[in-house]
C-alpha cells in the first residue's frame, strides 16, 4: 500500500506528464474497445436459438450467381439428404393486414414455411402451437402463426388471440400460435403461413420462385460434410434434369454467417487499423516513461545508494504504469461508449445486430485485458532501463548534462520511426478508401436519385387479379399525385433500382424456341407505368418509351437497356426485333415482345454492381404486378410529401396501406453504408495516429535537445549561427521521418492488399494518395521539430554554460 501511495504522489508531482499519458492511452484503448464491442455484437454473439451453430441456410448456385431454389429441387434435397435432421423451406412475401377494428390497414412481412421450419429453428411457441405436416398440404387449412411483436402491437398481448381470424390480402387466416420474441427468421417476419397450400404453383423445375431452404445439421456433422453431401445430390439432379439443372450446385451457409458474413472482412480490417493506433499510443507512452525515467536518474541512484534493490525500482515504475493503465482504461471505456454510438450511426441500416451493440462482460474483459497488457508493454522497457542505472556515474553527473546512454536514445528513435511508419500505413489506407468513397458518391447510376420520393404498395392479388383490374387503381393514383402542387412527374415500377429484382430468361427470334432453360440467356425484368423513364430521368437512346397505349389489347412491347442491346444484338438496330419471354408471376404464359426502345443502363444494385444483367422493361398495362413502387419527382420538397402520398392512396383504396416511404437518395446512400463506415473510421483512426505520432516526435526531439543544451551552448559560444542550431535539431527530425517513410511505404503496400474488397475504381498504388500522405507527414514532422529547434536556437550561451 505504501508503494501504491508513493506512486500516486509521484504522478501527482507531474500533472502534465500524467494527463498526457492517460489521454494517449485512453484514446488507444477507447478506439479498440469501441470496435471490439461492435465485433462482439455482430460476429461473436450467438443467435438466440438452441444450438444455433447447427442451423444452415441453403440456396442454389448457377452461372456465378447465388439463386433461390426450384421447389422440386428442394423436395429432392429433403428426401435424399442424410446430413440434416430437418430440411425446411421458406418464401418471403408481404401481405396487407386489414379488418382490425380501430386500426388502419398495414403491411406485414409474411413467410410461407414448411411445417418443420419451426423444428429447424428450435423455438417453441410462447402461446398456442404451430401447424403440422397434416395441415401443411395443398388445400390445407388457412392457419397463421404470428410474432410476439405483432401480438403485442396489434392484439395487446391478449391470450384471446388464439382462434382469432385475420385478413391478409383479403384472405382469412386463423391464428393458432404466437412465437417468442427471439424468433426473427426469416428477417422482418410477422406472420408464418403454411407453404404447401401454394406448392402446386411452383412445380416447374425451371422456375426459382424466391424459395430458400433451412436445415438443422445432425449432431456431430460438420458444415463441410453437409456441403459435400448436398453438392453430390445437386450433381445427381443435374444428370437427371440437364435441361433445367445444368451447372447448378448447392450452397450451404451457417445461419449467422448468412446474416453478417459480409461484414466480417470489413470489421476485421477496422480492428487491425485500430490496433495500429494502440501500438502508436504504446510507443508514445514507452518514450514518455523512458524520458521521465532518464530525468529521474539521480533519484533512482540515491534510492539504490540507500539500499533499494533493482526489483524494487522496477516494481515502483511498473506500479506507476499500472495506475496510468487503469486510468487510461477507465477513460477509454467512457470514450468507447461515445464511439459506439458513432459507429452505430454510421453502420448499415437493416442489420439489427449493428444496432444491438452493448458493453457486456466480454467487452469489459477485453478493455481490462487491453489496459493490463499495455501497462506491461509501455512500462517494462523504461523500468528495466532505469533499474540498470550506474549509481556512481549518476551521482557524479548530477545536473551536468544527460546521463542517457546511446542505446536508450537509439531505442527511442526506433520507436518514433515505427510510429511514423504505422501512421503512414493508416494515412495511406484512409486516403485510398476515402478516394474510393468519393468515386462511389460521384458514380452515375443511370437515373437521378435526388428529389425523388419512393413509396411501396402491395396490392392484394385476390382483388387485383389482372392487369385490367390494376389499371383503374394506378391511373387514379398517378392522376391525383401529379395534381399535387410541386410534383413534377410520377410513375410506378415493380422491380426498380435499389428496391427489387426479377430475373427471367429470353430467346431471340430465330433461335430454337425449345432451347433448355439452363442454356437460355437471362435478363432483369422491370414492369413500369408511362413516364417511368422521365420520372427517373433515364435517357432514352433510341426508339420510344412505353406509353398509355401499351395495354393488354395492344401488341406486346418491351424497352431494353443498352447492355441488353449490345449483348443480344451486337452491331444491329434492336428496334423491331422480337423476344420470347415470360415476365409473369407464377407462370401465366409465354409471349413474343417487340423491342420499341433502348434506354441508358441503370445500376440496379448500386456501385457494387460490377457485371450487371441486361434489363427489359414492360408495360404495367400489359403485365400484372401487384407489388409496386411509387416514384414522385418533387425536387427539394419530395421528403415532405409522405403524408400527402398516404392520404391519396387511402382515397383511391381505403384498405391499401403504404409502407417503406423514403427518398431514393436515402436508398442509394444505404448501399454506401458499409463503405461509409470503413472510410469514416479509417480516417478518424489515421488522424488520431497522426496526432499521436506528432506529439511523440515532438517529445523525443524536445527531450533530446534538452539533453544537448551544453553542446548547443558551446557551439553558440564558438560562433555557430542560430539558423545552424535550428538546422541541427531539424535534421534529427528529418532523419527519423525518412527512416519512417521507407519502413512505412513497405507496410502501406502490404496493408493496402487487404483493402481490395472495399476499394472502388482506385488503384492500390495511387501516386496522388501517396504524395498527399507524404506531404501531410512531412508537415507534421516539420511542426514537431520546429518548436524544439526554435527554442534551442534562442538559448543564451552564457546563461547555459554558467548553469552547467
Amino acid at each position: 500500500m505504501s508503494h501504491f501511495r508513493f506512486a500516486l504522489r509521484q504522478l501527482r508531482k507531474s500533472p502534465g506528464f500524467t494527463a498526457v499519458a492517460v489521454l494517449t492511452l485512453s484514446l488507444g484503448i477507447g478506439a479498440n474497445s469501441a470496435i471490439f464491442s461492435v465485433i462482439n455484437a455482430v460476429l461473436l454473439q450467438p443467435l438466440p436459438y438452441p444450438e444455433a451453430d447447427r442451423i444452415m441456410t441453403l440456396n442454389e448456385f448457377s452461372s456465378g450467381t447465388n439463386t433461390s431454389i426450384a421447389f422440386p429441387d428442394y423436395l429432392d434435397w429433403r428426401h435424399d439428404n442424410k446430413v440434416f435432421e430437418q430440411l425446411a423451406a421458406s418464401r418471403r412475401e408481404s401481405r396487407n393486414l386489414s379488418g382490425i377494428e380501430g386500426r388502419q390497414p398495414e403491411r406485414l412481412g409474411v413467410a410461407f414455411v414448411t411445417a418443420n421450419f419451426f423444428q429447424v429453428i428450435g423455438l417453441t411457441p410462447e402461446l398456442g402451437r404451430t401447424f403440422n405436416e397434416e395441415e401443411d398440404k395443398p388445400g390445407g387449412p388457412a392457419l397463421a402463426v404470428i410474432s410476439d411483436r405483432l401480438w403485442q402491437r396489434v392484439f395487446g398481448g391478449s391470450p384471446a388471440v388464439l382462434g382469432r381470424s385475420v385478413s391478409l390480402h383479403n384472405e382469412i387466416f386463423t391464428i393458432v400460435g404466437v412465437m417468442p420474441a427471439e424468433m426473427n427468421s426469416p428477417r422482418e417476419t410477422d406472420v408464418w403461413l403454411p407453404i404447401m397450400r401454394r406448392s402446386h404453383a411452383w412445380l416447374n423445375r425451371a422456375w426459382h420462385p424466391m424459395i430458400f431452404a433451412w436445415g438443422r445439421l445432425k449432431p456431430g456433422l460438420t458444415v463441410r460434410e453437409a456441403r459435400t453431401e448436398m453438392n453430390a445430390i445437386a450433381a445427381r439432379l443435374e444428370k437427371q434434369y440437364p435441361e433445367t439443372n445444368a451447372g447448378q450446385s448447392a450452397v450451404v451457409t451457417p445461419l449467422l454467417e448468412n446474416l453478417v458474413g459480409e461484414y466480417r472482412k470489413n470489421l476485421a480490417l477496422l480492428l487491425g487499423a485500430v490496433a495500429l493506433v494502440l501500438l502508436i499510443a504504446c510507443a508514445n507512452l514507452a518514450n514518455l516513461f523512458a524520458a521521465r525515467g532518464a530525468a529521474r536518474t539521480r533519484e533512482f541512484a540515491i534510492r539504490a545508494a540507500v539500499g533499494a534493490t533493482r526489483g524494487q525500482i522496477v516494481e515502483q515504475l511498473l506500479l506507476e504504469g499500472l495506475i496510468i493503465a487503469v486510468l487510461g482504461g477507465a477513460f477509454g471505456f467512457l470514450m468507447a461508449l461515445w464511439g459506439r454510438d458513432t459507429i452505430v450511426a454510421l453502420g448499415p441500416e437493416g442489420v439489427e445486430r449493428f444496432h444491438d451493440v452493448a458493453f457486456d462482460g466480454r467487452v469489459l474483459g477485453f478493455t481490462f485485458l487491453l489496459a493490463s497488457l499495455t501497462s506491461i508493454g509501455f512500462g517494462l522497457w523504461p523500468a528495466l532501463r532505469a533499474s540498470r542505472t550506474d549509481v556512481q556515474f549518476a551521482l557524479k553527473a548530477g545536473g551536468h548534462g544527460s546521463s542517457d546512454p546511446r542505446s536508450a536514445r537509439r531505442t527511442r528513435d526506433l520507436l518514433i520511426v515505427i510510429e511514423i511508419a504505422l501512421t503512414l500505413v493508416l494515412l495511406t489506407s484512409a486516403g485510398l478508401v476515402l478516394k474510393s468513397f468519393a468515386r462511389v458518391q460521384a458514380l452515375s447510376l443511370g437515373f437521378e436519385p435526388r428529389g425523388l420520393l419512393t413509396a411501396r404498395i402491395d396490392l392484394p392479388f385476390p382483388i387485383y387479379s389482372s392487369a385490367e383490374k390494376i389499371a383503374p387503381f394506378t391511373h387514379a393514383l398517378l392522376a391525383k399525385i401529379r395534381a399535387v402542387p410541386g410534383v413534377e412527374q410520377a410513375a410506378l415500377g415493380a422491380n426498380p433500382p435499389m428496391l427489387g429484382g426479377w430475373e427471367i430468361n429470353f430467346i431471340k427470334e430465330g433461335q430454337d424456341p425449345n432451347l433448355p432453360p439452363a442454356q437460355q440467356p437471362s435478363t432483369e425484368c422491370e414492369v413500369v407505368s408511362p413516364e417511368y423513364f422521365a420520372t427517373l430521368r433515364t435517357p432514352l437512346l433510341r426508339g420510344r418509351a412505353l406509353n398509355e397505349r401499351d395495354t393488354k389489347d395492344a401488341p406486346l412491347v418491351t424497352v431494353i437497356d443498352q447492355t441488353f442491346a449490345e449483348q443480344a444484338f451486337p452491331g444491329q438496330d434492336p428496334i423491331g426485333k422480337r423476344l420470347f419471354m415470360e415476365p409473369f408471376d407464377e407462370g401465366e404464359g409465354n409471349y413474343w415482345f417487340e423491342v420499341v426502345g433502348v434506354v441508358a443502363n441503370m445500376k440496379f444494385r448500386g456501385f457494387e454492381e460490377t457485371a450487371p444483367l441486361p434489363v427489359a422493361y414492360f408495360s404495367l398495362g400489359q403485365i400484372k404486378r401487384t407489388n409496386q413502387v411509387l416514384f414522385v419527382r418533387a425536387g427539394a420538397q419530395a421528403q415532405s410529401l409522405e403524408k400527402t402520398v398516404r392520404e391519396i392512396v387511402a382515397s383511391v383504396d381505403p384498405a391499401q396501406p403504404v409502407f417503406d416511404v423514403r427518398t431514393m437518395q436515402a436508398r442509394v446512400e444505404e448501399t454506401w453504408a458499409t463503405h461509409r463506415l470503413v472510410s469514416s473510421l479509417l480516417a478518424i483512426f489515421a488522424l488520431l495516429a497522426l496526432g499521436l505520432a506528432t506529439v511523440g516526435l515532438y517529445g523525443v526531439i524536445a527531450y533530446t535537445s534538452l539533453g544537448r543544451m551544453r553542446e548547443i551552448g558551446v557551439r553558440l559560444a564558438l560562433g555557430a549561427q542560430r539558423f545552424q542550431i535550428r538546422n541541427l535539431i531539424l535534421s534529427q527530425g528529418m532523419k527519423l521521418f525518412a527512416a519512417g517513410v521507407v519502413l512505412g511505404l513497405a507496410g502501406a503496400i502490404a496493408f493496402s492488399q487487404l483493402l481490395r474488397s472495399v476499394l472502388f475504381e482506385v488503384q492500390l498504388g495511387d501516386l496522388e494518395i501517396y504524395s498527399v500522405v507524404g506531404g501531410l507527414l512531412l508537415g507534421a514532422t516539420l511542426l514537431a521539430s520546429w518548436l524544439p529547434a526554435r527554442r534551442a536556437a534562442r538559448l543564451d550561451p552564457v546563461i547555459t554554460l554558467r548553469a552547467e
